[in-house]
């Protein structure tokens, strides 16, 4: 068998036959030559364009034995109307890429399992390489009707520097794929979001979850007034949490921080107060039974924490009368965090109610806010938020990237 004709099999380049092959010391240099006669432009896919000249071109390949491999072919240089002077296209690589699209691929899948260090080590390119080619790959498989049919989203920040950086991101509660992420986590980082949207495609959301931002509020209620904005269950228990707490620190301020006396069991009760009682250890339960019969206004503080977390184990239609009824308990508390904490809530009722009858939260959005997490610190951080955006989107949006296995 000829070794023209091994290679037109091994390689497997469509559109082209391999003409000859010759090595150095460094590399392996594969010359071919297309198929095609008409030219075709890289840029928009014109045809019948004028032919200036007559370039030679190379493209990095997978490695053979070990060995680098470089695709070379001689290209008519076209002018192209709208795109100006460009080399004519060629199957086996995306246009303006000095890679072949099966090394494009590989890159990406293996950004998709591993570090970035390594991902250069083993493919023995520049970090600014595999960060331009995870770019392209992005722009090509990022499927393109991913903000069509949106119907129940969500929205939450992730940092992703030490010095408070933060990134918006968007999730498709249906499909649990990021659909878009932005720097910033203020109402317009939100707004560019839905600049982007159609008409349609705005009446189309029916529920968006959010922590409490006032910012993303702001911008939903702007952009989408329609649409239903559910708080996070989360972190409505988040601040019940904190109120029935710093009632507890209130009571250990008013009986003295000693360590001695009764502002000591005061300091060991923080987990009998917040703690699942079905959960807590017998010690945990013991405290909690003292909080009982010795402290009214922690106790209360008990009652009125665990019957906001039973809130959304209510049947749905209970909801309402239930939070009502909790509102004007905390109103009367005369607890000043649940005072406050009541004021917070019934500026932020609808929201609260959306959130249980619909049944959506943002714990999603927190798992894959971890995972966006995992890739910056995996990557030991990005240079520029939009190396970690393309990122995001190659490992959260549903991109599936098959290894170039013949």
């Amino acid at each position: 068998m000829r070794v023209t004709t091994a290679y037109n099999r091994m390689l497997g380049l469509p559109g082209a036959w391999v003409r000859d092959v010759a090595f150095s010391e460094q590399a392996m240099i594969v010359s071919v030559a297309l198929r095609r006669t008409r030219p075709v432009c890289s840029g928009c896919g014109a045809r019948g364009l004028k032919i200036k000249d007559h370039r030679i071109k190379r493209w990095r390949h997978l490695d053979v034995g070990g060995v680098r491999c470089y695709i070379e072919c001689r290209l008519r240089r076209l002018y192209c109307p709208g795109c100006g002077d460009r080399p004519e296209m060629v199957e086996w690589a995306r246009g303006g890429a000095r890679y072949t699209r099966d090394f494009d691929d590989l890159v990406a899948w293996l950004a998709q399992q591993m570090n970035q260090t390594q991902l250069t080590r083993l493919m023995r390119i520049g970090w600014e390489t595999v960060g331009n080619i995870i770019a392209r790959v992005v722009a090509e498989k990022l499927p393109a009707g991913r903000l069509d049919g949106l119907e129940l989203i969500g929205c939450d920040e992730v940092s992703y520097g030490a010095d408070h950086k933060f990134l918006t991101c968007v999730a498709n509660h249906q499909t649990g794929a990021i659909v878009w992420a932005t720097e910033g986590r203020n109402s317009a980082s939100l707004q560019a979001f839905f600049d982007q949207l159609t008409d349609e495609q705005k009446a189309s959301i029916r529920a968006i979850s959010i922590d409490m931002s006032a910012g993303y509020e702001k911008a939903i209620r702007a952009a989408v007034p329609d649409a239903q904005v559910c708080f996070d269950p989360f972190h409505v228990i988040q601040l019940g949490g904190k109120a029935a707490d710093q009632v507890r620190r209130d009571q250990y301020n008013a009986h003295g921080r000693s360590s001695t006396g009764e502002g000591k069991w005061i300091k060991g009760a923080r987990y009998s107060l917040l703690k699942d009682t079905t959960k807590q250890t017998t010690k945990q339960l013991l405290k909690l039974a003292e909080v009982v019969l010795t402290n009214k206004p922690m106790y209360r503080a008990f009652l009125l924490y665990g019957e906001l977390r039973y809130l959304y184990r209510l049947p749905k239609h209970e909801a309402v009368e239930r939070l009502d009824a909790w509102l004007a308990w905390a109103s009367r508390s005369r607890l000043k965090p649940f005072v406050k904490l009541a004021r917070t809530l019934r500026q932020h009722r609808q929201g609260v109610l959306a959130a249980i009858e619909i049944g959506i939260s943002n714990g999603r959005l927190e798992a894959l806010n971890s995972k966006v997490r995992l890739l910056s610190h995996r990557a030991y951080g990005f240079h520029s938020a939009n190396a970690l955006i393309a990122m995001i989107y190659l490992c959260c949006a549903g991109i599936q990237i098959d290894p170039p296995h013949r």
